[in-house]
């Protein structure tokens, strides 16, 4: 279709509410309700329309979280413990990288840790772009449990264990990272990569901090955000338009489930 000057529109319209039956629009067709719309928007904006790609497309950001550890599979608190991926984890991350791979990735983000950029670096080096590191997507410190086994405290019955299941972020180990703390990284985080002109973002970061991230990006609630589970290398989508910002996906591992023939579902 093409694109018309405002004063060719205003005279459709007028042709249109003057002559409906002689118009090639009808009064109530939908191009001509179209054609009302865009005055509407013209008056709401003072005559200044913004006709751009913004304001028709959202941004969208994808939160990838790292391959499987050795750590992961045994059930350990890694938190900042560098802890690389493990042959399987290696092997999530290039699935993730074939996923990814049909979609127009501007910018790839990472935590510093390994096993975050091992995972970017195998999805940066399929759609070729570098990884870009922010020391802010970094996991949370999970303290004096770091390197504890899991099972072993839920063995104990450990009261401390129960209290943090229940609200992770709120309930810290001794030692660990703050909520406060926490949000600032996040919020560091979401305004460095805001602020470029990239619409489509891959940031590869950790479970922890992926839900520190939908918090600040979402305004969900941080007390219950850790409800919604990020499994290894899955993907969760963030649509960003001028006036809202939306959950499209959540915890899509798909890639990990490929058929028989080895093809996945289309992303986005």
């Amino acid at each position: 279709m093409p694109v018309r000057s405002i004063d060719s529109i205003r005279h459709m319209r007028e042709q249109a509410e003057r002559s409906p039956k002689d118009s090639v629009l009808c009064y109530n067709s939908p191009v001509l309700l179209m054609i009302k719309m865009f005055f509407v928007r013209l008056r709401e904006t003072k005559g200044v329309l913004d006709l751009s790609l913004n304001h028709f497309f959202a941004r969208k950001i994808l939160l990838v979280r790292h391959g499987l550890t050795d750590w992961n599979y045994t059930h350990r608190f890694q938190g900042r413990t560098d802890v690389p991926l493990n042959e399987k984890g290696l092997l999530q991350a290039e699935k993730a990288a074939r996923r990814i791979e049909g979609w127009p990735v501007d910018a790839v983000y990472s935590s510093p840790l390994t096993r975050a950029r091992q995972t970017a670096d195998v999805v940066a080096a399929r759609i070729q772009k570098p990884t870009t590191v922010l020391d802010d997507l970094i996991e949370v410190h999970f303290g004096s449990w770091e390197g504890l086994h899991f099972r072993e405290k839920m063995e104990k019955k450990d009261e401390s264990l129960m209290k943090w299941l229940a609200d992770p972020f709120f309930n810290a180990p001794p030692g660990a990272e703050e909520w406060d703390s926490i949000r600032q990284r996040a919020e560091r985080a979401v305004n460095s990569v805001l602020n470029t002109e990239h619409k489509h973002i891959v940031i590869v970061s950790h479970g922890g901090m992926i839900r520190a991230l939908l918090v600040v990006f979402l305004g969900l609630d941080p007390h219950t955000v850790w409800k919604i589970r990020s499994s290894n290398c899955s993907l969760t989508g963030i649509e960003i338009r001028e006036h809202e910002t939306s959950l499209a996906f959540v915890n899509d591992d798909l890639h990990l489930k490929e058929n028989r023939e080895g093809k996945y579902l289309p992303l986005w």
